[in-house]
């Protein structure tokens, strides 16, 4: 449910049922803001210009009656919750309307101020348990995609491995016996890597145990973790004075080592610099990790939280595309949120909130 100021949409041809329903909400104490359609043509219009809450459609309305506007409406707006009014209390009618979608079916002669406020607030509710359980469908959907592609492409290579290494055995080839001997260990490590990551996003719903911790000691762990890459490419970290925050030290020692684990790999031919900031406002705490990699696209920052989405082929740069969502999943366990800007001189800054201490 929008916990701000609701955005509703009253379709109805009647100028006085409609200043009666805009009384009603009004009057129950609904924060809302409230547009009005005469017809289903400029409903579908308003919905399709801006984003509502909830749609209140008249059955009988200029263009079609309401039935055609339920269904006409979800297939643009598939998690709108739309009520449907009517001055006929007709069971059929109400049966049809919540077939076709409709989250709830009112006689305009039981709406009252305490009635109206329920059947809105009950269709937000349905609303949003509908687009938690779509999205848990897609989420299982991509889920068995990487089941059935990313593990199996693995297993196949082990397969073919093992039987070049074989060969090598029968043709006594020792130099390409080591060859295939080392890819088949590197195989294996990255099969490993993807259980343990879908293992971790599987487990990053749970509850968590939080405290008074200090934002340096999840960095350190961090760097500690990623000792050998930040080596590797002599990468430059700079942390500046960071606050104490509530939350869990493992976890968000986890995040920070997924975001700057991320600005190592997505650096290009560069040399890696992050630098690692905060700003505290009011009992929020907003952190920032910044590189001079080679950056997201704008279209993509949203994208990019996503379970198993990844903007680079596997062949270009490894990965699951597990590692931002589970940064999602973290710091919204955390009660906080996270996005990603582009940097003016190039490269990305991510940024998350916590809880000031």
């Amino acid at each position: 449910m929008n916990p701000g100021k609701l955005r509703l949409l009253i379709a109805d041809d009647d100028d006085g049922d409609r200043m009666q329903l805009r009384r009603l909400i009004r009057a129950c104490g609904l924060v809302c803001e409230i547009d009005e359609a005469l017809d289903l043509r400029d409903a579908e219009a308003a919905c399709a210009a801006r984003a509502y809450d909830c749609a209140i459609i008249d059955y009988r309305m200029p263009g079609g009656n309401g039935l055609k506007g339920i269904v006409a409406l979800r297939e643009q707006h598939p998690h709108l919750p739309i009520i449907m009014v009517t001055g006929q209390g007709d069971e059929l009618i109400a049966t049809e309307a919540i077939k076709l979608g409709a989250a709830d079916y009112v006689p305009k002669s039981q709406l009252s101020e305490s009635y109206i406020a329920h059947v809105i607030q009950s269709a937000l509710r349905k609303a949003e348990l509908e687009r938690i359980v779509a999205d848990q469908r897609e989420e299982l959907e991509r889920f068995g995609h990487v089941l059935a592609h990313d593990l199996k492409t693995p297993i196949h290579q082990l397969r073919y491995l093992v039987e070049f290494i074989e060969r090598d055995l029968e043709e006594g080839n020792h130099e390409q016996l080591r060859i295939n001997r080392d890819r088949l260990f590197a195989t294996a490590r990255r099969m490993e890597d993807l259980i343990n990551t879908l293992q971790h996003y599987s487990m990053s719903d749970k509850p968590i145990e939080v405290s008074l911790i200090s934002l340096h000691s999840a960095v350190e762990g961090c760097l500690s973790n990623l000792a050998g890459e930040i080596a590797a490419r002599d990468a430059q970290i700079a942390c500046a004075d960071l606050p104490m925050v509530r939350g869990n030290l493992a976890l968000l020692t986890q995040l920070l080592q997924n975001l700057v684990g991320n600005s190592l790999k997505y650096c290009g031919e560069t040399r890696p610099e992050v630098s690692i900031s905060s700003e505290t406002s009011g009992g929020e705490v907003t952190v920032s990790v910044a590189d001079n990699g080679i950056g997201v696209p704008a279209a993509q920052h949203q994208r990019i939280f996503q379970p198993f989405r990844r903007l680079h082929r596997q062949s270009e740069i490894e990965g699951t595309g597990l590692g931002l969502a589970i940064c999602r999943k973290i710091v919204e366990r955390h009660g906080g949120s996270i996005w990603c800007e582009t940097r003016p001189s190039g490269g990305s800054v991510f940024r998350f909130t916590l809880s000031a201490a």
